[in-house]
């Protein structure tokens, strides 16, 4: 079945969240595979030409290779699968993986922050992760201040540490992270992506990934996190615990932090949070036990309802084309009425959001980061920030790195 699955997120990229409608609608990856075989219709026009190109065995191929690379696949149906991630939307229907994978059956706690790291959080991170037991693994990134200082502390506690990649197993992310991470390796750690072991970092995956991070444990740490942190991306993606650490709250570093507080998560104050919260988790699975089959479940009249559909539909669907909405930017405010105001007016966080924002509306098809910013004229990395938030409050939506209006 391992190749059938491969053969899925070969033919229609990785994290695509069709996968996780097609299993829903035909049960199986091999019943997908041969749907897809037998009329051209299946999932659009699109998707369809990218399954035509991709044969079976080039899947088995892919599993041969990973093979002699000991890179294990973990499959939505095996049972290595992290289940927490079966609760979650479009959980990913394989991970790859290097390293101990017993480390997914452990209590994990994920454990993210910002980039730049104050002395304060420096000094709480040993504190909290000396204090777990064998029971515990931590997961997070290896990006550079507080994810890579909870790696470093890990190593230094002998505490389990799973790293989830923005990329392939065989890429490198991020930059003079090789190190590190062959130590991480050789000292019991653990590797895993949804992504195809070559497959680069990208401002999608990013965003895809923080949906593992922050939906594989059963506790979320916001170290510290900035009003714009990528950290609060994950949180938003997790529906187990938010814990914060207490911070000074007048300060810009926790600003972020303070707002995931606001929003119902609980201040740290010691691994008896943690324990008390896995015991509530715990207690609660106990009266609800999530299987793969509950993941994708279907009652047998809508399964077959979507497979007579499937046999009656012999053309390609015809894509319906919306006629281009209309172009709106701040300078239709009256003249009194400020760039902000009208941001705010119109429920968006800052002018510069709204202009990203119009912008993608302005366009009738997906519109790529390079034309983006000749429309905007801001710098990649200030344009990534705030497509990222975009992304994040559901205003606009990232197709295969192409940006459009929900």
């Amino acid at each position: 079945m391992e190749k059938y699955y491969l053969w899925l997120i070969m033919a229609l990229s990785e994290g695509e969240p069709e996968i996780t409608r097609l299993l829903k609608d035909f049960g199986t990856p091999d019943e997908v595979y041969g749907a897809f075989r037998k009329n051209t219709a299946l999932a659009g026009t699109e998707l369809t030409a990218k399954a035509e190109k991709t044969d079976l065995e080039s899947a088995e191929k892919m599993l041969a290779e990973l093979e002699k690379q000991n890179i294990k696949v973990i499959t939505i149906g095996s049972p290595d699968y992290p289940e927490n991630l079966l609760r979650g939307n479009n959980p990913p229907c394989v991970l790859f993986a290097q390293g101990k994978t017993e480390l997914l059956k452990k209590k994990l706690i994920t454990m993210v922050g910002s980039r730049a790291v104050t002395d304060y959080t420096r000094g709480v991170i040993p504190t909290i992760i000396r204090d777990l037991g064998d029971e515990y693994a931590v997961v997070s990134s290896l990006s550079e201040g507080c994810d890579q200082l909870t790696c470093l502390n890990s190593l230094k506690f002998d505490v389990p540490f799973i790293e989830v990649m923005p990329c392939g197993l065989a890429q490198t992310y991020p930059a003079g992270s090789r190190s590190l991470r062959k130590f991480l390796l050789d000292n019991g750690g653990l590797l895993i992506s949804e992504c195809l072991p070559k497959t680069r970092s990208s401002q999608g995956v990013f965003l895809r990934r923080s949906r593992i991070i922050g939906g594989i444990s059963k506790v979320t740490l916001v170290l510290q996190a900035g009003i714009h942190s990528g950290a609060l991306a994950t949180a938003e993606y997790s529906k187990a615990p938010i814990f914060v650490p207490p911070h000074d709250v007048f300060r810009n570093e926790y600003s972020g932090a303070v707002n995931a507080i606001r929003a119902g998560a609980k201040l740290y104050f010691g691994t008896p949070d943690i324990e008390a919260a896995f015991r509530r988790a715990d207690a609660a699975e106990k009266n609800e036990t999530v299987k793969t089959e509950d993941v994708f479940a279907s009652t047998p009249e809508e399964k077959a309802a979507a497979k007579a559909k499937f046999r009656k539909t012999n053309a390609p669907v015809k894509q319906k084309k919306e006629p281009a909405p209309e172009s709106v930017t701040t300078e239709e405010a009256p003249s009194s009425v400020t760039p902000q105001d009208t941001a705010e007016s119109a429920g968006f966080e800052s002018a510069e959001h709204y202009s990203v924002f119009c912008a993608v509306r302005a366009n009738s098809s997906p519109i790529g980061t390079e034309e983006l910013i000749g429309k905007t004229g801001l710098s990649a990395e200030k344009l990534a920030e705030l497509l990222l938030d975009l992304e994040i409050d559901g205003k606009i939506d990232n197709v295969h790195n192409k940006y459009t209006v929900t």
